[in-house]
């Protein structure tokens, strides 16, 4: 609560009465008219003026009025009374007047004490304002020794301001009769925080937050595919893995990570088979003759023969057929648990891969055991993928997850090209990492 203060100097008199006769009293009386009164009535008597407001605040019609009036105002400024807008218009009356009709059908009042004016509530009127401080002058047996008197409120009030106004003052037969008027003031408001209070949201510890910031991740693990160049059925085997580092984006519970990674597939090759040749006669032809019978020529043939032994020849393959992708991957997850030491969390992303190496025998067809090799293959320039994976972060220390997590890998497009079977590859791979936050 706040009051505004203006000038006036229209007085509230009270008299204190120390009479203990009627003489006494008379003397007093003339002597206060003969010395004092005309001051007082100046005191008293105030000009009427013109006042008209139009479309303005209560509050604001005060100062107006305070300002033509050379009044001075106390009120609780935060009341909606002052905020109200209000039309008035006034000719030829009193200040005080005035205002007693400004309040009309209010509830509020007004009090003049000494060079105030306070405005208050008719229902909460402060009980200090009826204090009784009303007498009358003292007998003039008094009056020549009468003393200063100023008379103060002792019992604790909570902020409270005094003022002590002195109404009516004579030297030599001194007779001091004082005011006391007590502002109350509430207790002032804390200032409201009008700033919505973040709840805390870190699961693992108050110094790190799992919900915001970056994150590293390095990571290997294999990876079980139906990777073969060789025969016709497919046939899953646990020779392949893949290692990377990531980078995460952390905003509360959604992940948005980019990576890079080496993706190596691999099958164990072993074939052999034989060729052999020999085992028979070969006939070759030594000379040939002729004769001629009755116009006709007959053709004879000498002839040897010629045994040619039996050989073997075995071709085995004992090889790793291998190849290496570097792949760069995208991908987004959600924590859709977390306590305080664990996070899980589901996983989609895509990647683009390049084969960077390769290596091994290829046997497009079973009846024709000879092998090709990978170099006379001809393998994609691009390989596309997606997966889709479920993992866990598990808090080592305040900067530190171990995080293992399972995924489901599948090519879009044939790694071999012009290939007699199909060469898309897919898998589940098994992925240990290790999580750094700053």
């Amino acid at each position: 609560m706040r009051y505004i203060s203006l000038k006036n100097d229209s007085p509230l008199i009270n008299y204190r009465r120390h009479g203990k006769s009627t003489l006494i009293f008379s003397l007093v009386v003339a002597i206060l008219l003969f010395l004092g009164f005309p001051k007082f009535m100046l005191g008293q008597s105030k000009e009427t003026i013109d006042f008209t407001v139009d479309e303005q605040k209560l509050s604001s019609a005060l100062i107006m009025l305070a300002n033509k009036a050379d009044l001075n105002f106390s009120y609780n400024s935060d009341e909606e009374l002052f905020q109200n807008i209000i039309s008035y218009s006034a000719q030829d009356k009193s200040p005080l007047i005035i205002l007693d009709e400004l309040l009309i059908n209010t509830n509020h009042e007004f009090k003049v004490i000494g060079n105030q004016v306070v405005i208050f509530r008719s229902t909460s009127t402060p009980q200090d304002f009826e204090k009784e401080n009303t007498s009358q002058p003292p007998l003039a047996s008094e009056a020549a020794t009468a003393t200063v008197i100023t008379r103060y409120i002792t019992r604790p009030v909570y902020d409270t301001i005094i003022i002590t106004d002195t109404i009516i003052e004579f030297k030599t037969d001194t007779v001091f009769v004082y005011d006391t008027v007590l502002i109350e003031k509430e207790k002032p408001k804390k200032p409201q925080n009008n700033r919505v209070k973040e709840i805390p949201v870190d699961y693992f510890n108050k110094e790190l937050s799992r919900e915001s910031g970056w994150a590293g991740n390095i990571f290997a693990g294999p990876i079980i595919s139906d990777f073969s160049l060789v025969s016709q059925e497919k046939n899953f085997n646990v020779r392949n893995f893949s290692l990377g580092i990531e980078l995460t984006k952390l905003h509360n519970n959604w992940n948005f990570t980019g990576g890079m990674k080496l993706t190596h597939f691999s099958e164990r090759f072993d074939h052999s088979y034989s060729v052999q040749e020999g085992g028979f006669f070969v006939t070759d032809t030594i000379d040939e003759y002729y004769t001629v019978s009755n116009n006709d020529t007959s053709y004879f043939y000498v002839t040897d023969s010629t045994w040619k032994p039996v050989n073997n020849q075995e071709y085995n393959y004992a090889v790793k057929n291998r190849i290496g992708m570097l792949e760069f991957a995208l991908s987004v997850s959600y924590d859709f648990y977390a306590n305080k030491n664990v996070r899980v969390y589901g996983k989609l992303g895509a990647q683009v891969g390049f084969i960077i190496y390769k290596n091994g025998i290829a046997l497009p067809d079973l009846n024709q055991p000879e092998g090709v090799n990978f170099a006379d293959l001809n393998f994609a320039a691009q390989s596309f993928s997606g997966f889709a994976g479920i993992g866990l972060k598990y808090r080592m220390s305040s900067k530190f997850d171990f995080n293992p997590e399972v995924y489901y890998l599948r090519y879009f497009n044939e790694i071999v090209t012009d290939y007699p079977k199909s060469t898309i590859i897919s898998g589940v791979g098994i992925k240990i990492g290790l999580i750094y936050y700053f």
